[in-house]
């Protein structure tokens, strides 16, 4: 049985799944205990009756992850740094061994630590952003979905998964206008919030291919993507994640109220946790297939029929105001964001990352800053909104989309002439003939200097059809219309990925 949150009115209810007598329910997953809002609260303010366990439970069923009942498997928090690393420290020891760490106040040189709300509006409010539920959940990702020889069946009162799109201003008005209003943004980052970001520069002298380090600055490690958050809970309240991993090396600093983090290193503890889809790899038998979650809830874990997860080490950490965490690929993990500050409710951070195939380059590590704005980057998707340069991508908010130097760094192994340049971008997709030559003719013009490799690396006229193609690949067809103030608009409603309300079943959860 699994506590949930009844639908039928706008307070919160304890309500149980109620099986039917004959034992023939369908549903054996269910959406998450914050999720439908029992436990959306920090545990000293929920109601522990949520928590009560049959007698002769396993020790530490249904209690929220971190609770005492788990320090047996506890194996302590995570390293903590009060300056940063070296590189080679970074690289060597943590980069190298997938191991996580925070660094105390890294984030305090950063202009961003003074933001308050009307700032944001007033410099970054224009933006448009991704918007969710503030307490994930991934059940409908999976809803009439064959996994694992079994079909995944849920309950009809199951909450849809929405994915909302709107100005950063126009949701920082609704979030202090309607406290109840449990969303976040989770998205692509404004340019121009990396100007206000001073980076930690730990994660530098990564490798890069012959003829695409930056000018002037060798030392420069290739970043991927750019991320910004934004939640506002009352003291009692907290976002959440879902139990989970990505596929990129993060470096996140917190600039307004905590996070704390649960972790589990999938290395040696990938037989004791269950996951949806078992991507996961250990370095010895290759990468993970994809990113992936586990159907354990985070905050009421249920031990009878997932014994094994208790004998899983977990670490923890809790950042706070100041803080940065760097958290290497495909470490498991659970997320806790809240702020207990009597006058700023909101919790804020930004995030950049790398991808796993950057690699130490002592070769290209001297006189590297200690800290260096995030704005200096040829981050690779750093780009948003974007420019009409770039057609596909402008105003799109790009989030986990394809690595488009690869593009140059096949291109530059060999000088080609205009008709396998046309013939090399035409057999990555059918993109319009018509403008890869006038991207050649641009690039002929550019008066590049340096080998054929350099040429290819430095050329904005490549980086922009490399973009605008890969933005292609993803389906995208042009522009994204700028919103208009307090528009917003759904890109996704849904009740499953597999179509519809597709392995929907009429059982629901019912009121006690």
């Amino acid at each position: 049985m699994t506590m949930l949150r009844s639908t039928a009115s706008g307070c919160l209810l304890l309500a149980l799944l109620l099986l039917r007598a004959d034992g023939a329910s369908k549903v054996k997953f269910w959406q998450n205990c914050a999720a439908r809002g029992l436990c959306d609260k920090r545990y000293e303010f929920r109601d522990l009756r949520i928590h009560e366990s049959p007698e002769g439970s396993p020790k530490g069923n249904f209690k929220p992850l971190g609770h005492p009942d788990f320090l047996d498997s506890w194996n302590g928090e995570v390293d903590v740094f009060t300056e940063p690393p070296d590189q080679k420290t970074f690289w060597k020891k943590y980069h190298k061994q997938r191991r996580p760490f925070i660094v105390k106040g890294a984030g305090r040189l950063s202009p961003a630590m003074n933001w308050t709300d009307q700032y944001i509006m007033d410099h970054f409010g224009s933006e448009v952003a991704k918007v969710e539920w503030r307490n994930e959940d991934r059940l409908t990702d999976y809803c009439g979905q064959d996994i694992k020889g079994e079909t995944i069946h849920c309950p009809k009162d199951t909450i849809p998964y929405v994915e909302s799109r709107t100005s950063i201003r126009n949701f920082i008005r609704k979030s202090r206008e309607d406290p109840s209003w449990a969303k976040y943004i989770i998205s692509q980052m404004p340019d121009d919030m990396g100007k206000e970001w001073k980076v930690p520069s730990f994660m530098n002298c990564g490798k890069r291919p012959p003829g695409g380090h930056v000018k002037d600055k060798p030392w420069m490690t290739q970043l991927y993507e750019n991320n910004f958050w934004y939640l506002r809970v009352p003291p009692e309240m907290m976002g959440t994640s879902t139990i989970h991993y990505d596929m990129n090396h993060q470096i996140m600093c917190v600039f307004a109220g905590k996070k704390e983090w649960i972790m589990w290193d999938l290395q040696t503890e990938a037989s004791k946790i269950p996951m949806w889809n078992d991507y996961y790899r250990r370095p010895s038998e290759g990468k993970p297939r994809g990113s992936d979650d586990s159907p354990i809830d985070g905050e009421r874990v249920d031990l009878t029929r997932w014994p094994e997860f208790a004998k899983a080490k977990w670490s923890n950490t809790t950042i706070e105001k100041g803080d940065c965490l760097y958290t290497p690929a495909h470490l498991l993990h659970y997320v806790r964001s809240w702020s207990n500050e009597a006058d700023d409710y909101r919790n804020i951070a930004l995030m950049t990352m790398f991808q796993t195939e950057e690699a130490f380059d002592p070769a290209h590590c001297s006189d590297v800053p200690d800290y260096v704005s995030l704005s200096e980057y040829d981050v690779m998707w750093g780009e948003f909104p974007g420019s009409k340069a770039v057609p596909r991508c402008m105003n799109h908010i790009k989030m986990g989309y394809p690595n488009w130097k690869r593009l140059l760094q096949q291109l530059a192994k060999k000088e080609l002439d205009e008709t396998s340049f046309i013939k090399y971008w035409r057999s990555r997709d059918k993109y319009p003939k018509k403008q890869i030559k006038a991207a050649w003719k641009r690039f002929m013009s550019e008066e590049l200097e340096g080998t054929w490799a350099e040429k290819v690396f430095n050329s904005t006229s490549l980086a922009q059809l490399a973009k605008d193609l890969s933005c292609a690949m993803e389906g995208l067809e042009g522009p994204e219309r700028k919103l208009r103030d307090g528009e917003s608009w759904d890109a996704r409603n849904e009740y499953s990925l597999a179509g519809s309300t597709k392995g929907y079943t009429d059982e629901s959860h019912q009121e006690l």
